[in-house]
């Protein structure tokens, strides 16, 4: 795929309009070939193969910039990056004691990246990086809502995203952690309009959102744990609502008993997952039903594989 994909660009980098014309025919194919990288089930290649396909997504765009179907591929695509890759890595760093970590000074720069390209998609939709920073809440979600509609959702949603991701890795900056509000602001837009979007992105965010806050800024882990149950009930086959339900409340709180209850179903579900047979299209697993979700479990068995590696420490001290 990615190489059909750079045989079509190099073909399609002719000159101006004749060239913003198939490069406007050609952009479905572009961002449906991003899309289905939600199938992959190997981590390492997804590690090792994203990058060229990012590069390559953004040498199209720039040839032709007012193309807003690959500007806001581009806003997920380095927001997804971001989150599985790099920030994975970060997450094991910070799990074995790593000071300076080069995985999270990546995953900003990605999310940085990611969030750039999704104000410059707002500011084409009317909408000026001073109004997200600057507004109110009241008047910047009238202004949202008069603005964007239903097409606009994925890409406010990885903008927030990102925006959210550069917050909690930065916890320390204190003028970042006070957009938390209008990160939130822009993620209740998109999740009151389309609860089930991105396979259960807001359910995570709304758990993560009540478990990463202290009691003293409105955090409330109880609530957490009870939206986390229920995203899991809802995906149970999302390995990554599970696994996060690990990262952000069990192991905060050092709660050894509940972790090993947990890790024990992740390593039975990680068995089924990996064990469907993929050539035969009578398999009927459970897995095989979801393999839209193959990516987001790929980033879990990952995740969990650098808690065990450093499960000694974090329990143990």
């Amino acid at each position: 795929m990615r190489y059909m994909f750079l045989m079509m660009g190099l073909g399609l980098m002719g000159c101006s309009s004749v060239q913003k014309m198939a490069l406007r025919s050609a952009s479905p194919v572009f961002v449906e070939g991003s899309n289905t990288i939600t199938l992959e089930r190997n981590w390492d290649f997804f590690r090792e193969s994203a990058p060229s396909n990012l590069k390559f997504l953004e040498t199209i765009y720039l040839q032709d910039k007012e193309n807003l179907e690959l500007l806001g591929t581009l806003v997920k695509s380095y927001a997804g990056y971001a989150y599985a890759v790099p920030e994975t890595l970060a997450f094991g760093d910070e799990l074995s004691g790593v000071e300076e970590s080069i995985h999270k000074k990546n995953a900003i720069a990605l999310y940085t990246k990611s969030l750039d390209y999704g104000l410059d998609y707002l500011r084409y939709k009317g909408i000026k990086r001073s109004d997200l920073v600057e507004m109110d809440e009241n008047d910047l979600m009238k202004v949202i809502k008069k603005r964007l509609d239903k097409k606009d959702y994925k890409v406010v949603l990885f903008t927030a995203q990102s925006w959210g991701s550069l917050i909690n890795l930065q916890k320390d900056n204190v003028a970042l952690v006070s957009f938390v509000p209008k990160v939130k602001l822009l993620l209740d837009w998109v999740c009151a309009n389309e609860p089930n979007i991105e396979n259960g992105v807001c359910d995570i965010f709304y758990a993560q959102y009540e478990a990463s806050r202290p009691r003293m800024l409105g955090g409330n882990p109880e609530k957490a744990k009870e939206l986390f149950a229920q995203a899991i009930k809802k995906y149970p086959r999302h390995l990554l609502i599970r696994l996060s339900f690990i990262q952000y409340s069990l192991l905060p709180a050092y709660d050894q008993e509940a972790y090993a209850a947990e890790a024990l179903i992740l390593e039975e579900e990680f068995a089924k997952w990996e064990d469907i047979n993929r050539d035969n299209l009578e398999d009927k697993s459970e897995y095989k039903a979801v393999e839209h979700l193959n990516l987001y479990n790929a980033i879990a068995r990952k995740r969990f594989e650098l808690i065990e590696k450093n499960k000694k420490r974090i329990f143990e001290g």
